[in-house]
């Protein structure tokens, strides 16, 4: 039997995806419950905190929208098979802690402009893992994409249940965000 990207050794073939984990965030939120305030004329101080829920579930929509980090963070990229280059998702890429091939330490080559991809010696590998450290994005695009977001579901907010993810993005947000998607996964 041919050993191909996602299949393992077995009869019938057992089929593996790649996966992506979240290990830590290590960034700050880039709008605050006091920007949305003043975006949206709130005077009051009674929904600091549903707002500030609302801020990491705007950004949360926004980061799986384009499909890289606003916020920081430590994720681990799995492959069960690699004969080529990886593209990280969720670029771009500040530091890469380790790369492991059926669980020793593998050596590499970072490469792109932001160590987006990383091409590993030893090729073909399985069981690739990759830790690694995102910078997250910050600028007034996203800024105003995130505050419209927020004051949408602050509007709207009889339909906003708490540890319940929102995911509707209106369409003016869509059009801030689309110059930053990246269709990766």
């Amino acid at each position: 039997m041919p050993y191909t990207q996602n299949t393992y050794f077995s009869d019938p073939p057992i089929t593996f995806q790649p996966q992506i984990k979240i290990n830590s965030t290590t960034g700050s939120e880039i709008i605050t419950t006091a920007n949305v305030k003043d975006f949206a004329r709130i005077d009051t101080t009674a929904d600091d905190t549903i707002i500030g829920q609302m801020i990491t579930e705007a950004r949360i929509v926004a980061e799986n929208y384009i499909s890289k980090d606003i916020v920081a963070k430590n994720r681990t990229y799995y492959l069960p098979f690699a004969d080529t280059r990886i593209a990280l998702p969720f670029a771009p890429v500040a530091s890469i802690s380790s790369a492991t091939v059926d669980g020793t330490a593998a050596t590499y080559t970072a490469k792109g402009l932001d160590n987006e991809i990383i091409e590993l010696n030893e090729l073909p590998a399985k069981e690739v893992k990759v830790t690694y450290i995102t910078t997250g994005l910050d600028d007034s695009f996203l800024k105003q994409a995130l505050l419209q977001m927020v004051t949408t579901y602050y509007d709207n907010r009889s339909n906003f249940v708490v540890g319940v993810s929102v995911n509707v993005i209106p369409t003016s947000v869509t059009d801030l965000l689309s110059s930053y998607k990246t269709v990766f996964i």
